[in-house]
């Protein structure tokens, strides 16, 4: 008979343990669910902030008036994009190769026309 009892102590013990890892599980997956939800959305936010700053820096360089601050921070952004247009300059001649005058694909020194959007390359 103790043997019975033990052995229905273990299958209670066992169906317990069971009963339990399955409601984890469907707790982690849920709480995966709602994590990515939630990332899904903030990266939806993100992309907002970020076509909001691009309307502002187009405005900005269509003269447009903005707010001071922004203006300053425009400011900041094309003086970084002096140093990125130097730098790709370097790099550029350090590969010998040259940018296309249209959209600036990389391309030969000696290409007379642009791979990728075809415009004539005038030396």
């Amino acid at each position: 008979m103790a043997l019975k009892d033990n052995l229905s102590k273990i299958g209670k013990y066992i169906e317990e343990g069971v009963s339990n890892v399955a409601y984890k599980s469907e707790n982690l997956i849920e709480i995966s669910k709602l994590n990515m939800a939630i990332s899904s959305e903030e990266k939806m936010i993100d992309d907002i902030y970020i076509k909001i700053g691009q309307k502002v820096y187009k405005d900005y360089k269509e003269n447009k008036v903005i707010d001071k601050s922004l203006k300053d921070k425009c400011e900041e952004i094309v003086e970084i994009e002096k140093d990125v247009n130097s730098l790709k300059k370097k790099l550029l001649k350090i590969k010998d190769k040259k940018a296309c005058k249209k959209c600036g694909t990389e391309m030969d020194r000696d290409a007379e026309f642009c791979p990728k959007c075809g415009k004539e390359q005038k030396n």
